[in-house]
């Protein structure tokens, strides 16, 4: 994931710049260190993340088009 997200701390409320999420660690703020997510959404993403790239090299076959 190459997108930046702002996840505010749910402890002191400063707002963390994320340049990548890793699936393997839960992101932590910069200032006091809490987890920025829960478990079950850290769980959440992980795996959208796994079926998000298992499925990146499919072929597009042009269905989705909205040329007709």
């Amino acid at each position: 994931m190459s997108d930046l997200a702002i996840i505010p701390c749910p402890e002191c409320g400063v707002k963390n710049r994320i340049r990548t999420y890793d699936p393997e660690k839960i992101p932590v703020c910069a200032k006091c260190k809490a987890k920025l997510v829960g478990e079950k959404e850290h769980a959440a993403f992980s795996k959208f993340n796994e079926n998000l790239n298992q499925f990146k090299d499919f072929p597009d076959f042009g269905s989705r088009s909205s040329k007709k």
